[in-house]
Protein backbone atom coordinates (compact mmCIF):
# COMPACT_ATOMS: atom_id res chain seq x y z
CA UNK A 1 0.00 0.00 0.00
CA UNK A 2 1.33 3.38 -0.93
CA UNK A 3 2.43 5.78 1.79
CA UNK A 4 -0.10 8.44 2.60
CA UNK A 5 -3.16 6.49 1.50
CA UNK A 6 -6.19 6.15 3.85
CA UNK A 7 -7.56 2.89 5.01
CA UNK A 8 -11.36 2.70 4.81
CA UNK A 9 -13.72 0.14 6.33
CA UNK A 10 -17.32 -0.72 5.48
CA UNK A 11 -18.09 -1.35 9.16
CA UNK A 12 -19.39 1.82 10.98
CA UNK A 13 -17.41 2.79 14.02
CA UNK A 14 -20.59 3.02 16.25
CA UNK A 15 -21.74 0.37 18.61
CA UNK A 16 -25.30 -0.90 18.40
CA UNK A 17 -26.10 -0.08 22.05
CA UNK A 18 -25.29 3.56 21.36
CA UNK A 19 -28.24 3.96 18.98
CA UNK A 20 -31.21 5.91 20.42
CA UNK A 21 -34.80 4.96 19.62
CA UNK A 22 -37.05 7.85 18.57
CA UNK A 23 -40.26 7.84 20.65
CA UNK A 24 -43.31 9.49 19.13
CA UNK A 25 -45.08 11.97 21.49
CA UNK A 26 -48.04 10.42 23.30
CA UNK A 27 -50.58 12.99 22.09
CA UNK A 28 -53.89 12.01 20.53
CA UNK A 29 -55.71 14.00 17.89
CA UNK A 30 -58.78 14.47 20.07
CA UNK A 31 -56.62 16.11 22.73
CA UNK A 32 -55.74 19.05 20.56
CA UNK A 33 -57.60 22.22 21.53
CA UNK A 34 -59.73 24.02 18.98
CA UNK A 35 -59.70 27.75 19.25
CA UNK A 36 -62.86 29.54 18.19
CA UNK A 37 -62.28 32.76 16.33
CA UNK A 38 -65.89 34.00 16.23
CA UNK A 39 -67.12 36.44 18.84
CA UNK A 40 -69.44 34.87 21.46
CA UNK A 41 -72.29 37.19 22.31
CA UNK A 42 -72.94 37.39 26.03
CA UNK A 43 -76.55 37.13 27.25
CA UNK A 44 -77.69 40.00 29.41
CA UNK A 45 -78.46 39.41 33.06
CA UNK A 46 -82.04 40.67 32.63
CA UNK A 47 -82.67 38.20 29.80
CA UNK A 48 -81.28 35.30 31.85
CA UNK A 49 -83.47 36.27 34.81
CA UNK A 50 -86.56 36.58 32.60
CA UNK A 51 -86.01 33.19 30.94
CA UNK A 52 -85.50 31.55 34.34
CA UNK A 53 -88.66 33.15 35.73
CA UNK A 54 -90.78 32.13 32.73
CA UNK A 55 -89.51 28.54 32.90
CA UNK A 56 -90.32 28.36 36.62
CA UNK A 57 -93.82 29.78 36.14
CA UNK A 58 -94.59 27.35 33.31
CA UNK A 59 -93.37 24.39 35.37
CA UNK A 60 -95.44 25.43 38.41
CA UNK A 61 -98.59 25.91 36.30
CA UNK A 62 -98.22 22.50 34.64
CA UNK A 63 -97.41 20.77 37.95
CA UNK A 64 -100.31 22.31 39.91
CA UNK A 65 -102.78 21.80 37.05
CA UNK A 66 -102.06 18.19 36.14
CA UNK A 67 -99.95 16.59 38.91
CA UNK A 68 -100.48 17.92 42.45
CA UNK A 69 -101.86 21.05 44.01
CA UNK A 70 -101.65 22.54 47.49
CA UNK A 71 -105.14 23.27 48.79
CA UNK A 72 -107.32 23.46 51.89
CA UNK A 73 -110.95 23.10 52.97
CA UNK A 74 -112.50 26.23 54.52
CA UNK A 75 -115.60 24.50 55.93
CA UNK A 76 -116.10 21.77 58.58
CA UNK A 77 -118.06 19.43 56.29
CA UNK A 78 -115.32 16.76 56.39
CA UNK A 79 -114.51 16.95 60.11
CA UNK A 80 -112.90 14.96 61.72
CA UNK A 81 -111.12 13.53 58.64
CA UNK A 82 -110.21 16.97 57.30
CA UNK A 83 -110.12 19.85 59.75
CA UNK A 84 -110.67 23.51 58.96
CA UNK A 85 -107.16 24.89 58.57
CA UNK A 86 -105.68 21.69 57.12
CA UNK A 87 -103.42 22.31 54.13
CA UNK A 88 -102.90 19.23 51.97
CA UNK A 89 -101.69 18.09 48.58
CA UNK A 90 -104.30 17.14 46.01
CA UNK A 91 -103.32 14.26 43.73
CA UNK A 92 -104.50 15.23 40.23
CA UNK A 93 -102.77 12.54 38.14
CA UNK A 94 -105.04 10.57 35.76
CA UNK A 95 -108.17 12.63 36.41
CA UNK A 96 -109.43 13.67 32.94
CA UNK A 97 -111.59 16.40 34.49
CA UNK A 98 -108.46 18.55 34.70
CA UNK A 99 -108.20 18.63 30.90
CA UNK A 100 -110.42 20.08 28.14
CA UNK A 101 -113.57 18.05 27.59
CA UNK A 102 -112.65 17.37 23.94
CA UNK A 103 -109.72 15.13 24.92
CA UNK A 104 -110.99 13.61 28.18
CA UNK A 105 -112.11 10.36 26.55
CA UNK A 106 -108.55 9.75 25.25
CA UNK A 107 -106.80 10.13 28.60
CA UNK A 108 -106.01 7.52 31.29
CA UNK A 109 -108.61 7.47 34.05
CA UNK A 110 -108.07 6.82 37.76
CA UNK A 111 -110.48 4.30 39.26
CA UNK A 112 -112.67 5.77 42.00
CA UNK A 113 -113.81 3.35 44.67
CA UNK A 114 -116.55 3.54 47.26
CA UNK A 115 -115.48 5.54 50.37
CA UNK A 116 -112.71 7.37 48.48
CA UNK A 117 -112.41 11.08 49.20
CA UNK A 118 -112.51 13.25 46.08
CA UNK A 119 -112.27 16.91 45.16
CA UNK A 120 -114.60 18.15 42.45
CA UNK A 121 -116.26 21.15 40.92
CA UNK A 122 -119.77 21.59 42.36
CA UNK A 123 -122.67 20.62 40.09
CA UNK A 124 -124.76 23.55 38.80
CA UNK A 125 -127.52 22.76 41.32
CA UNK A 126 -125.15 23.52 44.19
CA UNK A 127 -125.31 27.21 43.32
CA UNK A 128 -121.66 27.91 44.21
CA UNK A 129 -118.32 27.68 42.42
CA UNK A 130 -115.99 26.80 45.32
CA UNK A 131 -114.53 23.27 44.83
CA UNK A 132 -115.91 20.61 47.16
CA UNK A 133 -114.19 17.75 48.99
CA UNK A 134 -116.50 14.85 49.94
CA UNK A 135 -116.50 11.10 50.43
CA UNK A 136 -117.86 8.78 47.72
CA UNK A 137 -120.76 6.79 49.17
CA UNK A 138 -122.33 5.44 46.00
CA UNK A 139 -120.90 4.35 42.65
CA UNK A 140 -122.79 4.20 39.33
CA UNK A 141 -125.69 1.74 39.66
CA UNK A 142 -125.71 1.70 43.48
CA UNK A 143 -128.96 2.17 45.39
CA UNK A 144 -128.47 4.62 48.26
CA UNK A 145 -130.80 4.95 51.23
CA UNK A 146 -130.46 6.60 54.66
CA UNK A 147 -132.57 5.31 57.54
CA UNK A 148 -132.30 6.89 60.97
CA UNK A 149 -128.92 8.41 59.96
CA UNK A 150 -127.58 5.00 58.89
CA UNK A 151 -126.47 4.60 55.26
CA UNK A 152 -127.47 1.53 53.24
CA UNK A 153 -125.84 0.74 49.90
CA UNK A 154 -127.73 -1.81 47.82
CA UNK A 155 -129.62 -2.77 50.97
CA UNK A 156 -126.46 -3.43 53.01
CA UNK A 157 -125.63 -1.34 56.06
CA UNK A 158 -122.40 0.63 55.58
CA UNK A 159 -119.90 0.73 58.43
CA UNK A 160 -118.76 4.36 58.75
CA UNK A 161 -116.30 4.87 61.63
CA UNK A 162 -115.21 8.20 60.12
CA UNK A 163 -118.56 10.03 60.29
CA UNK A 164 -119.91 12.21 63.11
CA UNK A 165 -123.26 13.77 64.03
CA UNK A 166 -123.09 16.97 66.04
CA UNK A 167 -126.57 18.39 65.60
CA UNK A 168 -130.07 17.15 66.31
CA UNK A 169 -132.09 15.77 63.38
CA UNK A 170 -133.13 18.43 60.86
CA UNK A 171 -130.19 20.53 61.98
CA UNK A 172 -127.31 21.99 59.99
CA UNK A 173 -128.34 22.29 56.35
CA UNK A 174 -131.75 20.80 57.11
CA UNK A 175 -130.79 17.17 56.73
CA UNK A 176 -133.27 14.66 58.03
CA UNK A 177 -132.60 11.24 59.46
CA UNK A 178 -133.94 9.56 56.33
CA UNK A 179 -133.16 9.89 52.63
CA UNK A 180 -133.88 7.94 49.46
CA UNK A 181 -133.77 5.37 48.12
CA UNK A 182 -132.10 6.71 44.97
CA UNK A 183 -130.14 4.99 42.20
CA UNK A 184 -126.82 6.50 41.15
CA UNK A 185 -126.80 7.17 37.37
CA UNK A 186 -124.05 6.02 35.03
CA UNK A 187 -120.78 7.99 35.18
CA UNK A 188 -121.84 9.75 38.38
CA UNK A 189 -121.28 9.44 42.14
CA UNK A 190 -123.25 9.99 45.34
CA UNK A 191 -121.11 11.87 47.87
CA UNK A 192 -121.50 12.94 51.48
CA UNK A 193 -119.44 14.81 54.06
CA UNK A 194 -118.13 13.00 57.13
CA UNK A 195 -119.70 15.71 59.30
CA UNK A 196 -123.16 14.57 58.32
CA UNK A 197 -125.22 17.33 59.95
CA UNK A 198 -123.10 20.13 58.47
CA UNK A 199 -122.40 19.03 54.93
CA UNK A 200 -123.86 20.38 51.72
CA UNK A 201 -123.70 17.26 49.56
CA UNK A 202 -125.59 14.89 47.24
CA UNK A 203 -128.56 14.86 49.58
CA UNK A 204 -129.26 18.45 48.53
CA UNK A 205 -127.98 19.02 44.99
CA UNK A 206 -127.78 15.48 43.55
CA UNK A 207 -124.98 13.48 41.98
CA UNK A 208 -121.43 14.35 40.92
CA UNK A 209 -120.55 13.72 37.27
CA UNK A 210 -117.28 11.91 36.68
CA UNK A 211 -116.14 14.78 34.46
CA UNK A 212 -116.24 17.16 37.46
CA UNK A 213 -113.77 15.19 39.59
CA UNK A 214 -110.41 16.97 39.93
CA UNK A 215 -108.39 14.73 42.26
CA UNK A 216 -107.93 13.04 45.62
CA UNK A 217 -106.48 14.56 48.81
CA UNK A 218 -103.21 12.86 49.78
CA UNK A 219 -101.38 14.15 52.86
CA UNK A 220 -101.57 17.07 55.28
CA UNK A 221 -98.41 19.18 55.09
CA UNK A 222 -99.55 21.99 57.41
CA UNK A 223 -102.45 22.57 59.79
CA UNK A 224 -103.55 25.33 62.13
CA UNK A 225 -106.65 26.15 64.15
CA UNK A 226 -108.20 29.37 62.77
CA UNK A 227 -110.50 29.57 65.80
CA UNK A 228 -107.78 29.22 68.42
CA UNK A 229 -108.38 30.81 71.80
CA UNK A 230 -105.29 32.99 71.47
CA UNK A 231 -105.44 34.68 68.08
CA UNK A 232 -101.95 36.16 68.23
CA UNK A 233 -100.15 33.05 69.40
CA UNK A 234 -99.29 31.24 66.17
CA UNK A 235 -97.44 28.37 67.86
CA UNK A 236 -100.41 27.34 69.99
CA UNK A 237 -102.70 27.30 66.94
CA UNK A 238 -100.55 25.00 64.83
CA UNK A 239 -101.66 21.35 64.90
CA UNK A 240 -98.21 19.80 64.88
CA UNK A 241 -99.48 16.22 65.18
CA UNK A 242 -101.36 16.48 61.87
CA UNK A 243 -98.22 17.19 59.83
CA UNK A 244 -97.68 14.30 57.41
CA UNK A 245 -101.02 12.63 58.19
CA UNK A 246 -102.52 10.69 55.27
CA UNK A 247 -106.09 11.58 54.34
CA UNK A 248 -108.30 8.51 53.98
Amino acid sequence: MEEGSLLTSSVPDIRLEEFQTFAAPDVRVEEFQIYRTEVIRKTGKMREWTESLVSTVVFVLIFTTFVAQATQVPTPSMVPTIMVGDHFFLDKVAFPGNFPEAIQSWLPRRQIDRLDIIAFRPPPKAGITTPFVKRVIGLPGDIIEVKNRVVYVNGVLTEEPYKIHINTPFGGFGASEDYGPVTVPADQYFVMGDNRDNSLDSRYWGFVADSLVRGQPMVVYYSYDPDGAVKLDWLTRVRWKRFGEMIQ
